[in-house]
């Protein structure tokens, strides 16, 4: 979407179906002491509880590709939760048949206490393809009954829903799913959320009923196909053309944007019907965690240069920490806000030292012994903020067969003031053209996007920020 329709809606984000309340959810306690046992199987921490471990989640199909990894994801946490599967007999699960004639009575009993439900159960190509399908709308007139706050489902994108109708075998598969959104959306409002991915990808396995491709192969579709020019021909080919060009989202995103929602880490969503939007959804950090450290000035200016000596390499340490903890870290003890700062204007140089995708790419394809040196050697990255915070050029410092030749990305950034804990940090990007030796290149209107940018930190010398993806980058001036 344009960067006017996101400035004029309150914050919706772009094509996010996100709806922002005007202030933050507060969890009930007494609500919460109400919370009661079932005879089930739940996991709790014998640490004190966080904000997110107040909840308790009932995971419906726990034993499935993207249900197994919400599971993970939850124990990982220490979340209390009670996980479901047909039959029961897989390990960590109660036994429930969502077809069953009695299932939302089974629900209303299994879900008494829990603060949400995440549903991830579907069916493609079996005699019952709507029933299935249709029985989280089932699933979720139970947990209304029982109290239940939150519900989260794991739909399908409309493109695929679409392209679903015209083909049989598939027509029954959209006709549950449709059922499914319609009953929650009328039961829960702003209170329920249908995850919307293209494909899903992850794991070791490969398969056709659910299609399904492995990690390594996953994440090479996702880098290239989430490129700007293969972005824009998906959204402009039809059918399933479109379709097969849309960027797959890896589970473990599906997953992390299912328990952020349930968990209201992310709250005000009702859809997340993008790839950026459920990544972002995914990577949200729970602000109660990462919230500046109750320390005196010195003892926090003490600890910020520890940190970054360590993250640039200036220190040699054997404590174990890695990259991304040494970064987070850095994070809660950021003073200020880079929105009004005007020491955010001016040149950073990126540190490519994280064995991310791109970076990894540009390690590697840069590197003294690559072949492509002799023709493209690129010299050094860097980002230039100017205009009052406004203004920002990426700019790719090149030779091209010995001769210097600068390849600059010029963005311009839109800080994002709707609530005070992302004050002054979240901006939207909005991706403006490209000059290459200093000539203007024609850029196609599609590839002109806006994406979300955070900068988490900082200070005189460092700067971090995290993408849509909300991997932290590491920037000095």
């Amino acid at each position: 979407e344009k960067c006017s329709s996101f400035i004029i809606s309150s914050w919706n984000g772009p094509s996010h179906g996100r709806q922002r309340q005007d202030s933050i959810t507060k969890i009930n306690s007494n609500f919460l002491n109400k919370m009661v046992v079932e005879d089930s199987l739940e996991y709790e921490s014998n640490s004190s509880l966080t904000a997110a471990s107040k909840h308790k989640i009932l995971v419906l199909g726990g034993s499935g590709f993207v249900g197994s990894e919400v599971v993970r994801q939850l124990e990982a946490r220490h979340i209390p939760y009670i996980s479901t599967s047909t039959s029961g007999n897989i390990e960590n699960t109660i036994k429930l048949d969502l077809t069953a004639p009695n299932a939302k009575e089974e629900i209303t009993r299994i879900a008494q206490g829990c603060t949400a439900v995440i549903s991830t159960v579907g069916s493609i190509g079996s005699t019952d393809d709507i029933l299935i399908n249709a029985a989280s709308g089932t699933a979720a007139m139970g947990a209304k009954e029982a109290g239940v706050k939150n519900f989260v489902f794991v739909g399908n994108a409309q493109r695929v829903r679409d392209l679903s109708k015209s083909l049989p075998f598939l027509q029954d598969y959209a006709k549950g799913k449709e059922q499914s959104e319609r009953i929650i959306a009328n039961l829960f409002g702003l209170h329920g959320c249908v995850i919307r991915p293209v494909f899903i990808y992850g794991g070791t396995e490969y398969g056709i009923n659910p299609p399904r491709i492995a990690s390594p192969l996953g994440k090479i579709a996702e880098e290239i196909l989430g490129l700007y020019p293969i972005q824009a021909m998906s959204e402009v080919l039809p059918g399933v053309l479109g379709v097969a060009l849309e960027a797959p989202v890896s589970v473990e995103s599906v997953a992390g944007a299912a328990v952020n929602v349930a968990l209201e880490i992310c709250e005000g969503y009702t859809s997340l019907d993008t790839k950026d939007s459920i990544v972002m959804a995914a990577s949200e950090r729970d602000r109660s965690i990462i919230e500046a450290k109750d320390m005196i000035h010195d003892e926090k200016e003490k600890l910020r240069q520890e940190i970054k000596k360590k993250l640039l390499g200036k220190e040699q340490t054997d404590d174990g920490h890695d990259g991304y903890a040494l970064m987070e870290e850095l994070e809660t003890l950021n003073e200020r806000k880079p929105a009004f700062d005007p020491s955010l204007n001016g040149r950073w140089n990126f540190i490519f030292s994280k064995p991310d995708m791109g970076t990894g790419l540009i390690t590697e394809l840069m590197g003294d012994a690559s072949p492509i040196k002799l023709v493209y050697d690129l010299k050094d990255v860097y980002m230039e903020i100017a205009d009052e915070q406004s203004l920002v050029k990426i700019v790719l410092s090149s030779k091209v067969l010995g001769q210097p030749i600068d390849i600059v990305l010029s963005t311009n950034l839109l800080a994002m003031l709707y609530d005070e804990l992302t004050e002054g940090k979240l901006f939207v990007e909005q991706f403006e053209g490209v000059t290459i030796g200093g000539v203007q290149v024609p850029i196609p209107e599609q590839w002109q996007r806006s994406r979300y940018l955070e900068i988490t930190y900082l200070d005189d010398e460092v700067l971090i920020a995290r993408g849509a993806g909300k991997e932290p980058h590491i920037l000095v001036r």
